[in-house]
């Protein structure tokens, strides 16, 4: 899975736009079970039972420089 933060243009009961496809991207770089989130993400997150794990910046395809990307993992 692949999460990033930011505005959206929602028409029709459907998301659009350049966040929607960033994380497309961070989805297609996650394996499978993992969840990826954008540095954004990482940071706006506010919940105490989510932590997040740097990946290091990543190079995602239609994206101009490295992206720096986190595993998030839910605390038990």
């Amino acid at each position: 899975m692949g999460i990033h933060t930011g505005p959206v243009i929602s028409q029709d009961g459907d998301v659009y736009g350049g966040t929607v496809n960033l994380a497309a991207r961070i989805a297609s770089y996650a394996q499978a079970g993992q969840v990826v989130v954008s540095e954004e993400t990482a940071h706006r997150s506010g919940d105490r039972l989510v932590w997040f794990d740097p990946l290091g910046a990543v190079e995602l395809k239609g994206v101009a420089k490295p992206l720096p990307l986190y595993q998030a993992y839910r605390k038990s």
